[in-house]
């Protein structure tokens, strides 16, 4: 009985420390940076557009270099992630159906790996699992600053085609999210 009751006070404890992170972290993104959020009804965070610098540079696991302002243009959807987050993992096979789906209608899906470990851990297990779209490395977190602080992974931006941030998401991104938060911005 006793370990019963330490093992439900450790889930309580846990959960208690995940609510207040994220409180946090909300607070955080109203305080340090220029953008409201507000929650929708879906419990994605929407914002209003806000303009990031895209032109930073990232390199690829074969060391090819890339900015998200080069795919000006296209919706950008930014997913920050890491190969040991479980969330993470479960939402790729979304990301790389819709990738499958709209990549060549105007859509460019970009993951950064957070992983400090860089292309040692990220490469393989992108091989592993068939992901085939853009996943960019970031093992100094410069680019998580550049859009206002990544407090939680998995976190997703939704870039329009004028290269505003439009909506950011976290936790995890459902292929329906991803439809809901992408496909209007292609009307536009």
């Amino acid at each position: 009985m006793e370990t019963k009751s330490r093992l439900n006070f450790t889930y309580i404890l846990a959960a208690l420390l995940i609510v207040a992170g994220l409180v946090s972290a909300l607070l955080a993104d109203r305080d340090g940076s220029e953008m409201p959020v507000v929650f929708t009804s879906d419990g994605t965070l929407s914002t209003e557009a806000y303009s990031v610098d895209l032109g930073f540079a990232l390199k690829d696991a074969d060391e090819n270099e890339f900015t998200i302002a080069q795919f000006e243009g296209e919706v950008r959807v930014i997913n920050f992630w890491a190969t040991w987050c479980p969330p993470c993992r479960d939402e790729i096979p979304d990301f790389q159906a819709f990738h499958e789906e709209y990549g060549n209608r105007g859509v460019k899906i970009i993951g950064i790996a957070l992983d400090d470990e860089g292309a040692e851990v990220v490469q393989p297990f992108a091989e592993e699992i068939n992901m085939t779209y853009l996943s960019l490395i970031d093992t100094s977190q410069m680019a998580a600053a550049k859009f206002g602080g990544v407090y939680g992974i998995p976190t997703t931006f939704i870039i329009d085609r004028d290269g505003r941030v439009r909506k950011k998401h976290v936790g995890y991104m459902s292929y329906e999210n991803l439809e809901a938060a992408v496909l209007p911005l292609l009307e536009e």
